[in-house]
């Protein structure tokens, strides 16, 4: 995507982290100037269609099904430039459909709209909201079933640069999240996140910044106490050397209070990373790294801690051709989850994967990929072992 599009709507949840890894190397619409116009606005009509083959759909422990699942992914993206300011749309839908076993198949939706406004090159200010009427697959969403949501962000960005070396920036999200089912509404809610930053730019376009976040979460149901608030005081690092080599790196601590006293709060460390780097001219490599406090995604749970990394490199095989490696490990520790032991629940989760990529034209792309998972679990009915073969078309204006 755009970079106008870069951190906005957030996240359903800081989901299982092989799944949040697998997200970031799917093929995934590369927008260039553009091939339609009208004057000055920009059209992005794009297509993306999958054809998978899953040796495990339901994400059981044993007595494993497989089947074929067809993803069909058409979008539009709008961008219109005024001045030195600029306004963006976008809506795509997602429709997965398996073979045999048709009660898995879903239709997700995604719509966004952005104003970004610069005055006098010095202020900036970013309108956006985005919704998402999606799903979580039933190897991410904790329970192992399929979580059908809706989601709606809607985001604020105000930030001044100043003395030639600084720029300071706050940022208000409202989030709100509505699950389908009766089983998952405990998870219903919204959060009201403030972030205010202070970078400063110490080389050319390497930056320094504080961050400060305070978030506040209110559950609809309050028979479980999960109301709570959360500050997290950061130090971090931002470089953007070209569009191929950058990266933000960030570490701080957490602090999760609960409103009800029976409730222990939580502090914690907390990181995050994400590098973009060429390594030659012709290979590069992408690495991700976190460690988060998530709200619940199983009954019974008080919040969980996912901590991992992934790392790929992709190497030019020839003019048009890339290979890809892959790995990642993530490991998330549930609190109160007793299940069948009476445990609380930890899942070790490894993922790796190979794959190739061929970009026929610069609108045309094919790429093949497998990819095995597998979560070890200290409660064996959360132990999965999975593969996953796919050929995926996108063609994208």
């Amino acid at each position: 995507m755009m970079a106008v599009w870069e951190n906005w709507g957030g996240n359903i949840k800081m989901k299982k982290l092989w799944v949040l890894f697998l997200l970031l190397f799917l093929p995934l619409p590369a927008f260039s100037a553009g091939n339609i116009h009208i004057k000055e606005l920009e059209i992005h009509p794009y297509l993306s269609v999958t054809e998978a083959y899953d040796d495990n759909v339901y994400a059981t422990a044993s007595n494993t099904k497989s089947d074929w699942i067809t993803t069909t992914t058409p979008g539009i993206k709008l961008v219109m430039p005024f001045k030195t300011h600029s306004f963006a749309a976008e809506y795509r839908a997602s429709f997965l459909n398996y073979v045999d076993n048709t009660s898995e198949n879903v239709t997700d939706q995604h719509a966004a709209a952005l104003a970004d406004l610069k005055f006098a090159s010095l202020i900036g200010l970013k309108l956006g909201d985005t919704y998402d009427k999606g799903h979580e697959p039933r190897a991410s969403s904790g329970s192992g079933e399929l979580v059908k949501y809706d989601k709606n962000a809607a985001k604020g960005e105000l930030s001044y640069e100043f003395a030639d070396r600084f720029k300071a920036q706050m940022d208000y999200t409202r989030t709100n999240f509505d699950f389908s089912t009766a089983e998952t509404q405990f998870r219903n809610r919204s959060e009201d996140l403030i972030a205010a930053y202070l970078y400063y730019r110490f080389m050319p376009k390497t930056s320094a910044f504080v961050e400060y976040d305070f978030k506040n979460v209110v559950f609809d149901e309050k028979t479980d106490g999960l109301d709570n608030q959360v500050q997290k005081p950061l130090l971090g690092v931002k470089w953007e050397i070209s569009e191929l080599t950058k990266g933000i790196a960030k570490v701080g601590y957490l602090f999760k209070d609960f409103e009800s006293k029976k409730t222990d709060n939580v502090d914690t460390w907390t990181a995050s990373l994400e590098l973009d780097q060429v390594v030659t001219d012709r290979s590069s490599i992408k690495v991700v790294g976190l460690r988060e406090v998530n709200e619940p995604n199983v009954e019974g749970t008080i919040y969980y801690i996912t901590t991992g990394a992934f790392a790929e490199y992709t190497h030019k095989l020839a003019d048009k051709l890339s290979g890809v490696v892959r790995g990642s490990y993530g490991k998330d520790e549930y609190t109160n989850a007793a299940g069948t032991t009476g445990a609380e629940r930890n899942d070790n989760t490894f993922l790796g994967g190979v794959g190739l990529k061929y970009q026929m034209k610069d609108w045309l792309e094919f790429a093949l990929d497998y990819n095995h998972l597998d979560r070890d679990s200290n409660i064996n009915q959360y132990d999965l072992n999975d593969n996953t073969t796919s050929l995926n078309v996108n063609f994208v204006l």
